[in-house]
């Protein structure tokens, strides 16, 4: 399919989505209920998100996915991510490199490569990072573990309307 309408990509947008996984979360409280739900709930979703869904981490979905072509067919690239999102990693979201690799013996390789995979292959002039910072008064359960923001890319009408009058040239 790629061959056939890889000419007529124009643009590639998502909204704080953990293209790398769920490495390197941020937010312990967030780190924790992930280790839990994949302790105690089979999920095919979790164990690719955090590349333990091969005995090899290299040979993971994900991994595997970021040396697949695709992104450089597109005129753009967008990432849309927000700091205050932590349900997608900051770092994951805009495919870039996070620091917590030096020290990760048993994933940072592998994180550098997607990374590689994935960048490299996108002329840097078509592609767009864009951070998010949402206004949100109240401190509660949702703006601890970095849900409220996240859910504030799919909920947060002004964003989408300020966004596509904003970007329109992407469209």
């Amino acid at each position: 399919l790629i061959e056939e309408f890889g000419d007529k990509f124009y643009t590639f947008l998502t909204f704080s989505s953990p293209h790398l996984g769920y490495l390197y979360p941020s937010n312990s409280l967030f780190k924790t209920g992930l280790w839990l739900v994949r302790k105690v709930r089979a999920s095919a979703c979790l164990d690719q998100l955090s590349l333990r869904d091969a005995a090899d981490p290299k040979e993971s979905f994900l991994s595997r996915l970021a040396q697949a072509p695709g992104l450089e067919h597109f005129q753009n690239v967008v990432l849309v991510s927000s700091f205050q999102d932590q349900y997608a990693p900051f770092e994951s979201a805009r495919m870039e490199m996070s620091r917590c690799v030096e020290t990760d013996t048993a994933f940072g390789d592998v994180y550098r490569d997607m990374v590689k995979n994935l960048v490299e292959k996108i002329k840097p002039e078509r592609l767009l990072r864009v951070d998010i910072d949402f206004f949100m008064p109240e401190t509660n359960l949702d703006t601890m573990i970095g849900r409220a923001a996240h859910i504030q890319f799919i909920e947060c009408q002004p964003l989408q309307r300020m966004f596509v009058h904003s970007y329109r040239w992407l469209f």
